[in-house]
């Protein structure tokens, strides 16, 4: 929930970080602190590793800057063809990017990958975690596909791999249009709730078909309503809490939650989004409200 300017001072909370949230005991804790200040994962999942540009064909010397005639529906369909769900596409602007990173090229296609039924029902532990890990590793190596397609047709890339630290995956998957943060910190979006992973190809095609409006934004209002994430952790990763003038918002705790380190996704598992259409829960969120204006 955002603050409303009442007149009175409250401290903001950064809804828009991204899934996969854990503590872990092997990196130094001034890397952690350095994290928590930056904003992203609090399990640190990928700061403690690199990951190297896998893809086969290397770039241009000399890249094209413009998408050709059809191309973009061409490249959607091979991405939908190897398991990409949807695709968006973005403009980054520095507060996406994680601090004292650099990108050379500031377009970005956005693609997300659907996490399976065996990742969100699996009970916390081992299993769960390689399942989850799997699925980073899975949507990480369509990416470098894609990055590789792309290279083929004349155009450089830089591959932001889901289980890396380079952007922030659910702001940017925001800003393209994908969806909108709801109150669990995950991106929420029509055809995938919850459950998605996100990865991103930056690419020196500088006429990529941005989106201007993202019509998702009303998401915010319905969690408000909604809170079934925080019921859903055991962890008490989310908590609510009282700010000014009677308003509450939603925190999320970084190092309570155990989403890299276990597998944990019972805060995806308990959204409304994940057991129901967009549409539906669409549909009766406007008719609810339209009711409380008569």
């Amino acid at each position: 929930m955002e603050n409303r300017n009442c007149g009175c001072e409250s401290k903001s909370v950064d809804k828009s970080k991204e899934s996969g949230f854990c503590e872990s005991e092997s990196i130094d804790e001034s890397v952690k602190d350095k994290q928590k200040e930056e904003g992203e994962c609090g399990c640190l999942c990928g700061l403690d590793k690199e990951y190297p540009d896998k893809s086969i064909i290397n770039n241009p010397n000399k890249p094209k800057f413009i998408a050709e005639d059809d191309f973009i529906d061409e490249l959607e369909e091979y991405a939908h063809s190897i398991g990409i769900k949807e695709i968006g596409y973005a403009q980054i602007t520095p507060e996406l990017l994680i601090k004292d990173k650099f990108i050379q090229y500031p377009n970005a296609i956005v693609l997300t990958m659907e996490m399976g039924k065996e990742i969100i029902e699996a009970t916390p532990g081992p299993e769960a975690k390689k399942l989850n890990d799997s699925a980073y590793e899975k949507l990480g190596n369509i990416s470098y596909k894609i990055s590789d397609y792309l290279r083929e047709h004349g155009y450089a890339t830089e591959v932001a791999h889901p289980y890396g630290s380079i952007v922030k995956f659910s702001q940017l998957g925001q800003k393209a249009n994908l969806g909108w943060i709801g109150q669990s910190s995950l991106l929420i979006t029509p055809e995938l709730g919850p459950r998605q992973k996100i990865s991103a190809i930056f690419v020196s095609i500088v006429n990529l078909p941005i989106k201007e409006t993202n019509e998702h934004s009303w998401i915010t209002d319905y969690c408000e309503k909604c809170g079934k994430c925080i019921k859903a952790c055991p962890e008490k990763a989310l908590i609510e809490k009282e700010v000014c003038c009677g308003e509450k918002e939603t925190e999320f705790i970084q190092e309570h939650c155990i989403g890299c380190s276990e597998g944990c996704t019972y805060c995806i598992e308990g959204c409304p989004f994940d057991q129901k259409e967009y549409k539906y829960i669409k549909d009766r969120f406007d008719k609810m409200n339209a009711k409380l204006k008569q």
